[in-house]
Order: C-alpha cells, then sequence, then structure tokens
C-alpha cells in the first residue's frame, strides 16, 4: 500500500521522501512547471508549504497505519485525496504567492487561515455541499476507516479554498470566518462548486486542452476572489451579503447566473467551461 513521493519531490529539488503520501506520479513537478513555468526550486517550495500549511504529513501517517485495517483501493483512495489537494495547491502557491519570503512565515499565516476556515466548515458550506459530505464521512467509517480521519479527509476539497480566503481577508481587512462565509455563500449563489467537480472529472488526452482547462480554473477562481472582496462589504458576512450584492447588480447577474445553472447542471465539456469563465471574469471587472 505504499506510493511514494518521488516523483513530486526528486523532480522538484526536494529531499524529503521518507513518506508515502501525496501519492503522484513522476510527471507531477513537470505538470507545475507547464502550468506555472515556475522552475524547481520553486516548486521544491510550493511543496513544502502545501505540505505544512495543511498538515499533510500527519494525515500520510494515519493513512499509512490503516494499512491491513481497510480495503486497499479504499486506503489508495485516500492518499488520492492528499495527492489532489497537494498537486493543486502547489499550482496555487506559485502562481499567487512570493514564495521568497520564507517558508516559515508562509506557512504559519496560510496554516492559520486553513485552521480558522475548518472551525466554521460546519456553518458556511452550502446544505447540499454539506450533506454530500457527511454521506462520504458515513461511507468511509463504515469502511473502516476512524471517524476522525474520515472527517479531515473529507474536508479536504472545502479547505482548499482556505487559500483563497486568506487573500481575500488580507486584501480586504476581513476576518478570515467572516470572508469564508462570504466566499462559499457565493460560489453556491453561482453553482461553481458543480462547476469545478465536474471539471475535475473532464478527461483530456491533448495537452494543450489540459492547459486550457487549468488556466478556465484558475479564471473562475480569479473572479470568486475579487467577487467575494466586494461581497465582504455588503451586509454581514455569507448568504446576506450576496443577496445584498446582487440586489445592487440584479441586470448584470441575471442572464449570467441563468447560463451558468444551466452549464453546472448539464454535462460539462471544456468549451463550456471556458465559457463560466469567460462570464464570471466580464462579471468581476
Amino acid at each position: 500500500m505504499r506510493r511514494a513521493i518521488a516523483g513530486a519531490t526528486n523532480s522538484a529539488g526536494a529531499t524529503d521522501t521518507s513518506n508515502t503520501a501525496y501519492a503522484t506520479d513522476s510527471s507531477s513537478a513537470s505538470n507545475s512547471a507547464d502550468a506555472t513555468g515556475a522552475a524547481p526550486d520553486r516548486i521544491a517550495a510550493a511543496f513544502a508549504a502545501v505540505r505544512e500549511s495543511f498538515k499533510l504529513m500527519a494525515l500520510n501517517s494515519e493513512i499509512d497505519a490503516l494499512d491491513n485495517v481497510v480495503h486497499g483501493d479504499l486506503q489508495l483512495s485516500l492518499y488520492a485525496e492528499l495527492q489532489n489537494l497537494l498537486l493543486d495547491r502547489m499550482i496555487w502557491f506559485l502562481r499567487h504567492v512570493d514564495l521568497r519570503q520564507g517558508l516559515a512565515s508562509i506557512v504559519a499565516h496560510y496554516r492559520a487561515a486553513v485552521e480558522a476556515v475548518g472551525a466554521v466548515l460546519d456553518h458556511v458550506l452550502p446544505d447540499d455541499f454539506s450533506s454530500a459530505r457527511m454521506a462520504r464521512v458515513e461511507q468511509m467509517t463504515q469502511a473502516g476507516v476512524p471517524t476522525a480521519l474520515a472527517h479531515r479527509i473529507v474536508d479536504l476539497r472545502a479547505l482548499a479554498a482556505a487559500t483563497d480566503v486568506a487573500l481575500v481577508a488580507a486584501r480586504t481587512d476581513k476576518p478570515v470566518p467572516d470572508v469564508a462565509a462570504t466566499y462559499f455563500a457565493a460560489a453556491a449563489f453561482f453553482r461553481l462548486d458543480r462547476v469545478v467537480i465536474a471539471a475535475r472529472e473532464i478527461r483530456l488526452s491533448d495537452y494543450f486542452d489540459r492547459l486550457a482547462l487549468d488556466r478556465a480554473l484558475d479564471q473562475i477562481g480569479d473572479a470568486l476572489r475579487r467577487l467575494t472582496a466586494e461581497m465582504t462589504g455588503a451586509g454581514s458576512p455569507g448568504h446576506d451579503a450576496v443577496e445584498h450584492w446582487a440586489a445592487n447588480h440584479a441586470q448584470d447577474i441575471a442572464r449570467t447566473r441563468h447560463a451558468m445553472h444551466e452549464i453546472a447542471t448539464s454535462g460539462l465539456t471544456l468549451s463550456k467551461l471556458a465559457v463560466v469563465a469567460s462570464m464570471l471574469g466580464d462579471l468581476a471587472q
């Protein structure tokens, strides 16, 4: 049940290969370089920043301890959750964080944000997301995963947004929990959670199509951050702030929101994703 991280670390120039999590293939570092144009030393720094900010080493050890306790396929799926977060946030850090400011300060800042968002997830996630979250936890626990570990693994998908929330909080000088409430409410308002989940399932064989997919998701993330920042000054945090903002932009958002809801509930393609990114970007200008 051991899956090495050598692909992510050795190719990036890192040296810690003592654990098996962040299960990744040998193209991980090159994928990060392709997506960002980053040099190996910056990729290694981003790797470390994500690993420490999200405390992935501890999670990895707990998954290791499930050897001969849960089915092998389930254990591999848990490693895959860590891998997905690692690779996704590595690219995020490479694009949005000045890694020259030092790992210690970066980790302190983003770990605090991850912990703050994690503390309020029960209160800020949309109802349908919360329902799916609890269903996944129950499924894992019934298969033998300890309840606390199941919760932490399931929450990784939502906690990935903590880095975006931290950026908005710093730009607006608002508390992280308040920004998180508005961020998740805004995502639900446009059904972006469904769009992003569906986008992750798109299978593309062409190199440039994969880059286009990555860029479209990055554009959606940027637009959501800008919209969240604008909404934070409108009403109480969360749903109220979104509704207050929407009332003041009714004509602009009606068509956009309708189109995005249609896309979210239909089969998502790369071209549809590009339309979502473009429309949301126009709305955030």
